[in-house]
């Protein structure tokens, strides 16, 4: 089966290994190069550099719906195209081209989450189960019916990063499943149904953390935003990005009274770092912080490094 790969970031590395080893991969796609780094230098996404040692063809065309691509794409002749965060709809010509249809690997329990961030809105919303969809692609934005599907619990102190990580691997193999079963003929597309909720990019604005929501709430923020694209918050006028942050438990000495600002710092624990007021009267203690400019470092070592002082106020 002649297959053509379509994704960019990480998360879709795995799948292209998964499939080069069991099917003929006649063309990988992937978005153009991009200035990276203080320098500013052209860096390649990591599904062309694995398509590279792989030694598969490359396609990076600036714009999918471009007549030479959308022949060159025929040429191929795919059986199939499976796509995996490629990051751009894929038009129509494109996707009546192979004989099989168009996939896509979507790294959640369709219709639950579609859109941009489907991995950290579970997180976000205190979920204890995500999972992993393909399926048949149409014209909408992830709406297309569902091939197959894996449930996958969170684990408790998982970070949007890790459970992305994991869905990788976890997804590479429902796609290559999902590959065998239609060119086998054995799957049968199912409408999608339930509650869809669509899931929007990050603003700059909106990484910022919202010290009146309570306790749970932030550590969710937080960790579901850590490595890629980080939460923050603003300590001294200058920029502070959150890592792991932690519910302080009920019963706390330092638990905050009734005249407590959310935001505020109203303590520490000795070797983790300082405590924070958030809404509800609940708190949260600051294990893993980076400031401007600096790399990441615990609570503790910030604390120490820092004249932070008891009442002060972050946000």
């Amino acid at each position: 089966m002649r297959i053509v790969y379509m994704g960019t970031p990480s998360f879709a590395v795995p799948s292209l290994i998964k499939l080069a080893e069991q099917f003929e991969v006649v063309g990988v796609v992937t978005q153009p190069d991009k200035p990276k780094g203080r320098g500013h230098k052209l860096a390649a996404p990591p599904v062309k550099e694995a398509a590279q040692k792989l030694g598969l063809p490359i396609w990076q065309p600036p714009k999918i719906r471009n007549a030479e691509f959308l022949a060159q794409m025929q040429d191929l002749q795919p059986d199939l195209i499976l796509v995996a965060a490629y990051s751009k709809l894929i038009p129509p010509d494109l996707l009546q081209l192979p004989r099989l249809g168009c996939v896509n690997l979507h790294p959640s329990l369709l219709p639950r989450y579609r859109g941009a961030i489907p991995v950290q809105a579970p997180i976000m919303a205190g979920e204890v189960m995500t999972g992993i969809s393909t399926f048949l692609m149409d014209e909408g934005y992830d709406t297309g019916p569902l091939l197959c599907q894996r449930q996958v619990p969170i684990e408790p102190q998982e970070s949007g990063t890790e459970l992305m990580e994991r869905l990788a691997v976890l997804g590479a193999d429902l796609l290559v499943e999902t590959a065998v079963g239609l060119e086998a003929g054995t799957l049968k597309a199912v409408p999608q149904s339930g509650e869809a909720n669509y899931t929007k990019p990050f603003k700059r604005e909106e990484l910022i953390v919202d010290w009146s929501r309570s306790a749970e709430e932030v550590v969710n923020f937080v960790r579901a935003l850590y490595r890629e694209p980080e939460a923050g918050t603003v300590h001294a006028g200058q920029p502070l990005k959150l890592g792991r942050v932690l519910k302080v438990e009920d019963g706390w000495q330092g638990e905050p009274s009734g005249q407590t600002r959310p935001g505020q710092v109203i303590g520490a624990i000795k070797g983790q770092g300082f405590v924070v007021a958030t809404g509800g009267g609940g708190a949260v203690v600051l294990r893993l912080v980076k400031p401007a400019g600096k790399g990441w470092m615990d609570g503790a070592a910030y604390l120490a490094g820092r004249s932070l002082q008891i009442g002060e106020q972050l946000g």
